[in-house]
């Protein structure tokens, strides 16, 4: 048996060895991961400390769970809560299913060049960085000059200029669209790769048994990729209250106006953590919510195991 372990050890590192130009290749992308990923995790005990800036981390005293204390005394929590929440809630309902149902319709237009030009055209947005987006949508929405206004002035929809980034009330669904308008072209990707590896036997089958249009999506598309949709939908509940895109729109477009409503996790964390200068505390509110968050994925991933057989991991 040793010797079965050991002759399998040795051919092992020969096919690394053989193998060392791609090894190497990986070698950056590994040294990104260490720097970035895992050796940032000894800060995290700056949450059970009340760290100082001229003592250092070793230096700090230990603080135990008194930081973690605090985040359920904080009465600013629960407004950020429901912030991050709820976006992340609307836009799980919004921008899951449209990049389905735009992948859906695309694989059904027949004429190339035109389908070209719209992957193309609802693609282009995604490459924009979100500062570049938020200076657009200030201009967008502007009561002044913005071409939103205008339309709905002029249509006589509204009597006179809404100033949407200045009300609370208006910003989660500027954020939903926004979201939707920059990432759904690139999201439909996914789906359109899942649906070219759909069995063309199975769906002449259907179009011989007398399947229209919608049955032959409907039986035949959407359940072969249901495995892709499982997995999106597992790692958006993952992402529940790390925010995602709602850190750079919350970031860019957020301000004293429409604070009670862009004010998320992310943005509350940064806040506390550099500007007020409450490092422990800013930490503690991060862990939690990594934790939290990990429980989540978990937790969809078990349950998308146990009701269709697909899991992420």
């Amino acid at each position: 048996m040793k010797k079965e372990k050991k002759a399998g050890a040795r051919s092992g590192w020969k096919e690394f060895l053989n193998q060392k130009d791609l090894q190497l290749m990986v070698l950056p992308a590994l040294i990104c991961i260490i720097l970035f990923n895992i050796a940032p995790l000894f800060g995290l005990q700056i949450a059970f400390k009340d760290y100082k800036l001229n003592l250092g981390i070793w230096e700090s005293p230990w603080a135990g769970f008194k930081h973690f204390e605090a985040i359920f005394s904080d009465t600013n929590i629960a407004d950020v809560l429901i912030n991050t929440l709820g976006l992340s809630f609307i836009k799980g309902f919004v921008t899951i299913p449209l990049p389905i149902i735009f992948a859906l319709l695309l694989n059904e237009v027949t004429h190339s060049a035109f389908k070209r030009t719209v992957q193309t055209i609802s693609y282009f947005p995604y490459f924009l960085s979100w500062s570049v987006v938020a200076l657009m949508a200030t201009s967008w929405f502007s009561p002044q000059s913005g071409f939103i206004n205008s339309f709905l002035t002029g249509t006589g929809i509204l009597e006179k200029p809404y100033f949407f980034l200045g009300e609370a009330g208006a910003f989660w669904w500027i954020s939903v669209f926004l979201d939707v308008w920059k990432n759904i072209g690139y999201s439909s990707i996914i789906y359109m790769a899942a649906m070219s590896g759909v069995d063309q036997e199975v769906m002449e089958a259907a179009v011989i048994d007398g399947a229209g249009r919608f049955r032959r999506i409907w039986h035949v598309t959407i359940p072969a990729i249901l495995p892709t949709i499982m997995i999106m939908l597992i790692l958006n509940v993952g992402n529940l209250l790390k925010g995602g895109s709602n850190f750079d729109i919350s970031y860019n477009l957020g301000n004293v106006l429409n604070q009670s409503r862009s004010e998320i996790l992310d943005t509350y964390v940064l806040k506390i953590g550099i500007t007020m200068a409450r490092f422990s505390y800013a930490t503690a509110i991060g862990l939690l919510q990594s934790v939290v968050s990990a429980i989540l994925l978990v937790t969809a991933n078990t349950v998308s195991k146990i009701t269709t057989n697909e899991s992420f991991f």
